[in-house]
């Protein structure tokens, strides 16, 4: 079937090439290589028996800390003094609201790194395994430099965009893995997978189609040229009093400018950056259909428009045939996390009392 050529491709190849490098580099790295014991005090808490250490913990605790602030500044209204985060706002503590997000962002972490374990992707998901192979990667690229090679990406990642780093291709690669695994008579399960979340995923961000008259005011030296400017506002001011007595616009659009009457302009509610910067995008956006624009200036241009077709954001589903590399991407994501709910809720998860409820800040 079409959808498991060039969509499935294109996908395919876009996760293999960004993983590569990164699991066999990790698949390197041996548990009995890194000696991964973790003691009583170097970890908050354990899953099936394996270890988040502390430096995980504290890492999704700096990861969480602006957004537990914000949180408490936006319900109630709290600023950031000495005592903030020990300080009772209602019946939440921004310290223990802190802790609590942390250790399941960090059990959240560990069982994604424990799924890419299982699939083989990578060998050694301790914390020492990883920053072992962060100063490796690092030396690796001092190296590349010193001998003038070319190195992609940063010159020297730190710890936190390094973790970022591997996080996401392992990730990739077990959704790789998810897609591998799939075959022709899954289409079935794209289509019902359409069906199911049309509502929330798949309706058209709207659009509107209009026909245009357009003339320059630019000399052929691409500057303004003030009496061109003067003759091309008189010509649509013409052309508008002549549409707005009921002239068709195309006969007009051929009349004073010898444009071709089917010259027509599409512009996308959801392209936000585009019609931001757009005089020419915002007025048509505002148009019902059949109305037409005042005169509208824009790069050297002025224009006049109808509005021929309007969708409004929502108002239809963008069609399964036209977006089906969109609905494999969006099923793999919501395979893996259905992996990742599973594993949570089969693992057990014993949370160190010692270390959380003693945690402070790392000074």
């Amino acid at each position: 079937m079409e959808l498991w050529g060039a969509s499935i491709l294109k996908y395919k190849w876009m996760i293999a090439g960004v993983i590569a490098l990164t699991v066999v580099a990790l698949t390197g790295c041996s548990k009995e290589k890194m000696g991964a014991h973790v003691s009583e005090d170097d970890y908050i808490a354990q899953i099936d028996g394996t270890p988040i250490s502390l430096t995980e913990y504290n890492r999704t605790v700096q990861m969480n800390q602006s957004n537990i602030m914000n949180y408490f500044r936006e319900k109630y209204n709290a600023e950031l003094t000495e005592d903030f985060w020990n300080t009772a706002y209602g019946d939440e503590i921004p310290l223990e609201v802190l802790k609590k997000k942390a250790l399941e962002d960090s059990v959240n972490i560990k069982v994604r790194q424990m799924l890419a374990k299982e699939q083989g992707i990578v060998q050694d998901i301790s914390y020492p395994a990883f920053l072992s192979q962060f100063k490796e990667e690092n030396a690796k690229r001092a190296k590349a430099l010193e001998k003038n090679e070319v190195v992609y990406g940063p010159a020297q990642y730190n710890e936190e965009s390094y973790f970022e780093y591997v996080l996401t291709n392992t990730t990739l690669a077990v959704k790789q893995n998810i897609q591998a695994s799939m075959d022709h008579s899954n289409e079935q399960s794209l289509k019902n997978f359409y069906h199911k979340h049309k509502d929330e995923l798949y309706k058209t961000l709207g659009l509107v189609r209009v026909q245009v008259i357009s003339a320059s005011f630019m000399d052929q030296n691409h500057q303004v040229n003030e009496f061109m400017k003067k003759q091309a506002k008189e010509k649509l001011s013409k052309s508008s009093s002549e549409i707005v007595a009921g002239a068709s616009f195309a006969n007009v659009a051929r009349t004073y400018t010898g444009q071709d009457a089917s010259r027509e302009l599409t512009f996308n509610f959801g392209n936000e950056k585009h019609n931001s910067r757009s005089p020419l995008a915002q007025a048509s956006l505002m148009l019902s259909e059949q109305q037409t624009s005042r005169i509208i200036e824009e790069n050297g241009s002025l224009y006049l428009v109808k509005c021929i077709e309007k969708v409004e954001p929502g108002s239809r589903y963008t069609a399964y045939e036209d977006i089906k590399g969109q609905v494999l991407h969006d099923y793999i994501n919501s395979k893996y996390d259905e992996f990742i709910r599973n594993k949570l809720s089969e693992s057990k998860v014993i949370v160190n009392e010692k270390s959380y409820q003693s945690w402070k800040f790392p000074s």
